[in-house]
């Protein structure tokens, strides 16, 4: 592989002689005292990226030769942790969102601006290992910066991992976590109950109402078919059901979505479950 060009000492961009495509590489050093025309240290590389999409070829180009090398690498260790504690391979642009986030966080800090992340303690709960990560990454970012960041930041920091796991654009995640909140919201005060965190019924909800809420801000609106299961659902499980239509009242009402049959289906079982396991006695 042939230099094209040196962002930094550890981001070039390269041509594969082989298949004639331009890659972004990335990995400590790969840059250092090369030129360009020069081969590549392949041992060096970390990170390969086709750059068949210009828009992130030109986003990560100029964000390497603006962004301190140190906040780069931070970024991209981050990114290797969560990547290996999530057992997937994230999107490529949290290459450019996170590190230009944590640029900019640093740079309020300095300037003692803080942001306060209203949706913690949703995230904290509808995003759990993400909000592990983005923990350790906190900690990570506190000492190799010698900076003291609040918990908040371990919020943003997931988020950026969620939108890079599930390709969502960050307005995009933070309505999906706000929308979880608000039907979780309302069955726990339908019910007056504190939820199981730990129980898994409360994940398999969880897990169903974030694809719900996919779905609606995608605005995939499913056909709206009869399903004979509804009616023996709304009277062996009545309260949970009547629980379900507040829901699809709210949705329907904030968001002008529709709810179909199918769906009240699923949120009455799920209710269920997770309500039955904290009643149980």
């Amino acid at each position: 592989m042939i230099i094209e060009r040196i962002y930094n000492n550890n981001v070039v961009l390269a041509l594969d002689e082989d298949s004639q495509k331009e890659l972004i590489l990335t990995g400590c050093g790969i840059g250092f005292k090369k030129k360009p025309g020069q081969q590549v240290d392949e041992s060096k590389i970390e990170k390969k990226f086709v750059t068949q999409d210009e828009g992130f070829r030109n986003k990560i180009g100029k964000l390497a030769s603006q962004i301190d090398e140190s906040i780069f690498n931070a970024s991209s260790h981050i990114i290797e942790y969560a990547e290996k504690k999530l057992g997937t391979e994230l999107y490529e642009y949290i290459y450019v969102s996170l590190t230009d986030h944590i640029a900019f966080a640093l740079k309020r800090q300095k300037e003692n601006i803080s942001i306060k992340n209203d949706l913690l303690y949703e995230i904290r709960r509808i995003h759990k290992k993400e909000f592990e990560i983005g923990k350790w990454a906190l900690d990570y970012i506190n000492d190799e910066f010698d900076i003291d960041f609040p918990e908040d930041e371990a919020g943003f920091i997931a988020m950026h991992i969620v939108n890079a796991n599930y390709r969502e654009d960050t307005k995009d995640s933070f309505l999906m976590t706000k929308i979880v909140k608000e039907v979780l919201d309302i069955i726990r005060y339908y019910f007056s109950v504190n939820f199981k965190q730990d129980d898994i019924n409360y994940d398999r909800l969880i897990t169903h109402l974030k694809f719900f809420a996919k779905r609606l801000v995608k605005k995939e609106e499913a056909e709206d078919k009869k399903n004979d299961l509804i009616e023996i659902v709304k009277i062996k499980y009545e309260d949970h059901y009547k629980c379900s239509c507040k829901i699809k009242q709210f949705i329907e009402k904030t968001y002008n979505y529709h709810v179909t049959e199918d769906e009240l289906l699923y949120l009455t079982l799920h209710i269920n479950r997770v309500i039955s396991v904290i009643n149980f006695k």
